[in-house]
């Protein structure tokens, strides 16, 4: 089909509607401005770490403040108080880590950092804890967002009863606004293919509304709140 004007996807879809009868509509109109002083409830210019710690506590998850030099220490201490035998490890290079903590602990790795193959994905369900860092953490909620990429999958912060996530300071936002402000103008293929967003242990319910955590996912969320250097 050769375009007469127009994006293909115009051109397409103004072909469907005309073989169906109908007129094509009008865009919808901009939504409206969002007041911010109704809408949000962080902001830039508060201390967005307290806030965040104050939240993630809310919810469920423990958060531990650090230094970059303590965080080794403080991440073999969490795996000794869970009694953790087995980990999977996906960090960026930034936290160039995973050797250490595995000299200090005593763990084995069960899927190295780069992940492992499909027939191997079994493999995943052996361990006892995950070791991750975020993309970014939203202070409002308490909310830490997670993003798939070839180092980072989505299992380590899904699949073991405990999940130890590393987050900078400057990481923080002030709400999921922020975030996707942050996304916007970006392509489609520097997009993850998947976002998770982590707010609280994994919890469900049943009909009768009874909470249960930890069912289908990690019972225990530890956060190690990191200065930056």
């Amino acid at each position: 089909m050769m375009s007469t004007g127009g994006s293909d996807r115009d051109v397409v879809m103004t072909a469907v509607h005309a073989a169906l009868g109908h007129t094509r509509t009008r865009p919808a109109p901009p939504p409206p401005v969002v007041d911010d002083s109704i809408a949000r409830l962080a902001h830039a210019n508060e201390d967005l770490a307290e806030l965040f710690v104050r939240r993630a506590g809310e919810v469920g998850m423990v958060v531990e403040r650090t230094v970059r030099q303590q965080v080794v220490a403080k991440i073999v201490g969490v795996l000794g108080e869970h009694k953790v035998e087995r980990i999977f490890v996906a960090l960026t290079d930034q936290w160039d880590i995973a050797t250490q903590v595995l000299d200090q602990a005593d763990v084995a790795m069960v899927v190295g950092t780069k992940g492992v193959g499909v027939s191997d994905l079994d493999r995943y369900y052996d361990a006892d804890a995950g070791i991750t860092d975020v993309q970014a953490a939203l202070a409002e909620t308490g909310t830490l967002i997670c993003t798939s990429s070839a180092i980072h999958s989505r299992a380590p912060s899904m699949l073991p009863p405990l999940h130890v996530a590393l987050l900078r300071r400057s990481d923080i936002i002030p709400d999921m606004i922020d975030y996707w402000a942050m996304q916007k103008g970006k392509r489609s293929m520097d997009l993850p293919s998947s976002i998770t967003f982590i707010t609280g242990p994994s919890k469900t319910s049943d009909i009768e509304g009874v909470l249960v955590t930890g069912v289908h996912g990690p019972m225990h969320v530890h956060i190690l709140l990191v200065e930056d250097a």
